[in-house]
């Protein structure tokens, strides 16, 4: 699949910066370096950003669209680590070593990056230790997720892991809405699975059961209408 080369305006390329957490310290004119560097590229639905074996050498940023970070079992299975919205990033372990990649990455639909070569990014990292303190932080949140799904890794605690995935997208993505919290799910079922090492049937069932429970409602077009949160954190 074609990878095309964006052809925005620099003004584009700094709205789509701003937006990034990780430059979220920058002033004006610091922004406006970062977005002398930037090349913005678009990925297709199911197009591979970098596969496992690959050595990518660039930093990215999501602007438009979402990716899937995912490694696969002993089994085979695909097994997924993070997805990635607007202004979420991937790639920081491409700035400190030259290695081949252990994971892929996937747009799950029509995507933007905002990429950087890594020996920018790392001469703006030493220019604006701000940002790199912004990274710190997101992995250090990353690896906390981590730590807690593999807490919750018996098979027994399924209810566990798809309170905990309902909860970490209602923070990242809810709505307050009427006393109740309106969820989208950018996540298929299969998607979600993935993500906590059940399958797609499991958590079809969980959330059936959910709903009978009326901890949560079904709205159209993938939301769910979270009625019950504190019962979700029951769960865990």
């Amino acid at each position: 699949m074609d990878i095309k080369e964006c052809t925005c305006t620099v003004n584009n390329h700094k709205q789509c910066a701003g937006r990034v957490p990780v430059f979220s310290s920058l002033d004006g004119t610091e922004l406006s370096q970062v977005v002398s560097l930037i090349v913005q590229k678009w990925y297709p639905k199911d197009a591979f950003i970098f596969m496992e074996g690959d050595i990518p050498r660039d930093f990215f940023i999501v602007s438009r669209g979402k990716v899937k970070v995912y490694g696969y079992s002993p089994e085979g299975r695909e097994q997924i680590m993070y997805v990635l919205y607007e202004g979420d990033f991937f790639g920081e372990g491409n700035l400190v070593r030259d290695k081949e990649a252990d994971i892929c990455v996937q747009a799950m639909e029509d995507t933007v990056l905002c990429t950087i070569d890594k020996d920018r990014f790392r001469e703006l990292m030493i220019k604006y230790p701000q940002i790199s303190l912004k990274i710190m932080e997101v992995l250090c949140q990353r690896l906390e997720k981590v730590e807690a799904m593999l807490r919750k890794i018996s098979p027994k605690d399924v209810d566990s892991r798809v309170g905990m995935l309902l909860l970490e997208l209602v923070q990242k993505y809810g709505r307050k809405e009427n006393g109740a919290v309106c969820l989208e799910l950018h996540m298929s079922r299969e998607e979600m699975a993935n993500s906590i090492g059940v399958t797609r049937e499991t958590v079809s069932r969980k959330l059936a059961l959910l709903k009978k429970a009326g901890i949560i409602e079904f709205l159209e077009k993938r939301k769910i209408l979270i009625l019950d949160e504190a019962a979700l954190h029951d769960m865990l």
